[in-house]
């Protein structure tokens, strides 16, 4: 199994260990034609399910991947026989697209420790919270129930269709942000410390740069109900790693795939030809899908320039600034959630197994706040939701710094829904875009790329298949 550059693993006592071993490291190879029928930019989930379907139909196919890895913001790392899910992890089986992909290719789940949880902290004003996990989620399903009923109606009515694809599914709540709606109820005490923590677990920064839109979509996705939510952002992953997933995809587009190739210019021609360059080659082609993350857009030039919408949108982020990291811990803390509130710098944290009767938990903060490098701190942070903890080992990515990612999954702030969404939706022939960041269902879920994609492929083939007939 080779190594990749990304990621890093720190054992307590010892310096920090850059790039960690990945089955998404695959061998370097040159790309074999110059030409070709559809260029992929990217190689996540979005990227790798529209090669899949364009390989599939005949096309000659090229992805380049700025990474030396597949995989884009999911990440699966191996160390000492152990999968670690660094980037993106948890699907369900209402996620429609990416459970159809795991029964085709056989795959299976596994539950985390914490989709079950037996007890709960939240780190409070007046101190450290610890009880039964039942008594606990009942007030966090109060406060988020609560937080969500904008209509009287548990929020059915204001979000009947999460599917919607703009903000007009819900008009006037595109405006406000988390922190705004927050400051409206009269929630207080630990359910006010609960329902912050998890939104801004959610959106991974502060509650005053998220917006409330997307909480809403969230919780209309999970069927208007705390636990059927938590079910689906954090209970089943896969058991053989979301790697799996994309390499069985991968195998089936039939693709040329280069890696370490960022892109950098893409450039059309009035004859219909387009020109896909990295800083050391390029490749010509008659259709391009762009296939990286929003907050990555604008470093790609276009020439001629995009319609004046797109050029603006492409200069827009969205906010999730998220830290993820995993810990292993010199204990069992049992089936356990911790919760604590903005601004610290871990507001959740998950036992999501053990190895060797020891814990593995997954920590998540906002705003970049967590040095990942820093096993100290990252210590120091559990310790006030666990008191007495220390960590062993940490493996952790740093996806707000990370070039090809400049950000984690996909939150929105006040408004930008409204002011970006339908036109990074928008295709532009012979340029197509695809990413979860402007999927129409599970927006930043893996399901959301695969939608994506796939959606990005079929925009493709509507344009080729109408050439090659007139041809």
């Amino acid at each position: 199994m080779n190594t990749t550059s990304d990621g890093v693993s720190i054992e307590a006592g010892n310096s920090v260990q850059s790039g960690l071993r990945s089955p998404g490291a695959l061998p370097a190879a040159a790309l074999p034609n110059e030409v070709y029928d559809v260029v992929v930019v990217g190689a996540g989930f979005a990227g790798i399910a529209a090669a899949r379907e364009l390989g599939s139909r005949g096309l000659k196919v090229a992805i380049l991947e700025a990474r030396d890895r597949i995989g884009g913001r999911t990440f699966l790392a191996q160390k000492d026989a152990e999968k670690y899910e660094v980037g993106g992890t948890w699907i369900h089986w209402t996620q429609a697209h990416v459970w159809s992909e795991i029964r085709r290719y056989g795959l299976s789940i596994r539950e985390s420790l914490s989709g079950t949880p037996s007890s709960m902290s939240v780190l409070t004003a007046a101190g450290l919270v610890t009880g039964d996990a039942q008594q606990i989620g009942k007030q966090m399903d109060e406060a988020l129930t609560a937080y969500c009923d904008v209509d009287g109606k548990g929020g059915r009515e204001a979000m009947p269709h999460p599917f919607a694809t703009t903000a007009e599914a819900a008009p006037g709540l595109d405006e406000i942000s988390l922190a705004q709606r927050l400051a409206g109820l009269t929630t207080s005490g630990v359910q006010r410390e609960l329902v912050l923590s998890f939104l801004t677990m959610n959106a991974a920064t502060d509650p005053a740069k998220g917006g409330f839109f997307d909480q809403l979509r969230w919780w209309a996705l999970g069927d208007y109900s705390t636990q059927a939510l938590l079910e689906r952002l954090g209970r089943y992953k896969i058991a053989e790693g979301t790697c799996a997933l994309a390499l069985a995809m991968l195998e089936d587009a039939n693709a040329d795939l280069l890696l370490n190739a960022p892109v950098s210019h893409i450039d059309r021609s009035e004859a219909g030809k387009v020109v896909v360059s990295t800083g050391a080659m390029s490749v010509e082609c008659k259709a391009v899908v762009v296939a990286v993350p929003m907050n990555v857009l604008q470093g790609i030039n276009f020439h001629p320039p995009l319609a004046p919408s797109r050029s603006a949108a492409h200069l827009e982020r969205q906010v999730c600034a998220g830290t993820k990291f995993i810990a292993r811990v010199d204990r069992s803390v049992g089936a356990w959630v911790g919760f604590a509130p903005y601004p610290n710098a871990i507001t959740m944290a998950v036992a999501d197994r053990e190895v060797d009767g020891k814990s593995v938990i997954v920590g998540f903060g906002p705003d970049d706040m967590i040095d990942v490098t820093n096993l100290e701190q990252i210590e120091r942070e559990l310790q006030a939701l666990l008191p007495g903890i220390r960590v062993e080992e940490v493996i952790a990515h740093d996806w707000i710094n990370d070039p090809y990612s400049k950000g984690g999954w996909t939150w929105f702030a006040p408004g930008q829904t409204t002011r970006v969404l339908a036109t990074l939706q928008c295709q532009a022939p012979p340029l197509f875009f695809a990413n979860t960041d402007w999927a129409v269902g599970w927006r930043g879920f893996i399901d959301g790329a695969i939608e994506d994609g796939i959606r990005g492929a079929r925009d493709v083939l509507g344009f080729l298949r109408p050439r090659s007939r007139a041809q």
